[in-house]
C-alpha cells in the first residue's frame, strides 16, 4: 500500500493536459489562505514517469501551496498507467472540485482522442448520462459565441443546451441575445426553440399526408350543361362570353323560342 510522503514542490511536474483552464485566481488565492491557516488536508496523488513525479490529482492544491509559501506537500505516489491516471483525474475534477462545463467538455474530448474512449465509456466513469457527455462535447466543438457565453457565465449550460438545437446561426444569435439581456428562463427559451423547430420543419411528404388532394376542375373530360340548349358539353369546348342581364335573358328567350318553333313546326 502506498504511503503518504512529503515531496518538494520543485520535484513535482504538472501533467501535459490540465482540466482546469478557467479557474479564477480568487479561488486559488482563497485555497492558499486556507492552506496557510490549517495546511493541506488531502494529499496530492502523484505517479512516477520517465520525466519525474507527475501530479495526477491536486494541481490546484499545488498552485495554492506555492502561493502559500510551502516547500513540500503531502503526496500519495500511486503506480498508474496513463489511462488509470486520467480516470482518477476525472473523478477528482467532476466529483470533488467540479470543472466548469467548458473544461468538462474539453476533458471528455481529450479522453476520446487520447484513449479512444467512447461517450458511453466516459459516462460510465464519471457517473453521468451519455447525453450529458455528448452535449458537453458538442458545446466545446462548436467553438463559437455560444461556447464563449457559457465560459464567461453569461448564460447557463441549460440555456446553451436549448440553443444548440437551433441550427440557423442568425436565429440562434437572436435567441442568445434575449437570454443574455432579457433573462429568458429555460421554460420560455424552450418554447421559443420549439416554435422555431415547428416553423422550420419541412412539410410532410405526400406519402405520409392523409389529407386528400384538392380537386381541380380542369379535367377536359368533365362536362357542363349548356344554359341555352341544355345539352351536356365537354368543358374543354365551352366558350365563355359576358352579357348584361337584359341581353342574357333576351338571348335565352330567343333560343328557347326558336327551339319551340322547331318542335311545333310540322315535318315536311
Amino acid at each position: 500500500m502506498s504511503q503518504i510522503q512529503y515531496v518538494n514542490l520543485a520535484d513535482l511536474t504538472l501533467p501535459d493536459f490540465q482540466a482546469h483552464k478557467n479557474i479564477q485566481n480568487d479561488n486559488i488565492h482563497e485555497l492558499a489562505e486556507s492552506i496557510k491557516s490549517i495546511g493541506i488536508i488531502e494529499p496530492l496523488i502523484i505517479r512516477t514517469t520517465d520525466t519525474g513525479l507527475e501530479i495526477v490529482a491536486g494541481c490546484l492544491r499545488y498552485h495554492a501551496a506555492r502561493i502559500a509559501g510551502l516547500k513540500a506537500v503531502p503526496c500519495l505516489n500511486m503506480s498508474l498507467d496513463p489511462l488509470a491516471a486520467e480516470i482518477i483525474k476525472l473523478h477528482e475534477n467532476i466529483k470533488r472540485i467540479p470543472l466548469d462545463h467548458i473544461d468538462q467538455g474539453a476533458t471528455f474530448i481529450m479522453m476520446q482522442e487520447t484513449f479512444n474512449m467512447s461517450e458511453s465509456v466516459i459516462a460510465g466513469h464519471v457517473g453521468k448520462s451519455i447525453a450529458y457527455v455528448s452535449q458537453h462535447i458538442s458545446l466545446v466543438r462548436l467553438d463559437n459565441e455560444l461556447t464563449l457565453s457559457v465560459k464567461e457565465k453569461r448564460i447557463t449550460f441549460s440555456q446553451a443546451r436549448e440553443l444548440m438545437r437551433v441550427d440557423d446561426p442568425g436565429e440562434r444569435h437572436r435567441l442568445l441575445l434575449f437570454c443574455q439581456h432579457n433573462g429568458a428562463t429555460i421554460s420560455v427559451l424552450h418554447g421559443w426553440v420549439q416554435d422555431y423547430l415547428r416553423e422550420s420543419s419541412p412539410p410532410p411528404s405526400p406519402e405520409s399526408d392523409d389529407t386528400p388532394d384538392p380537386v381541380f376542375h380542369n379535367d377536359p373530360h368533365i362536362s357542363r350543361f349548356c344554359e341555352a340548349c341544355g345539352d351536356s358539353v365537354d368543358i374543354a369546348a365551352i366558350r365563355q362570353v359576358f352579357y348584361c342581364p337584359d341581353c342574357d335573358n333576351a338571348i335565352k328567350h330567343a333560343i328557347l323560342s326558336e327551339k319551340l318553333d322547331k318542335q311545333q313546326k310540322p315535318p315536311e
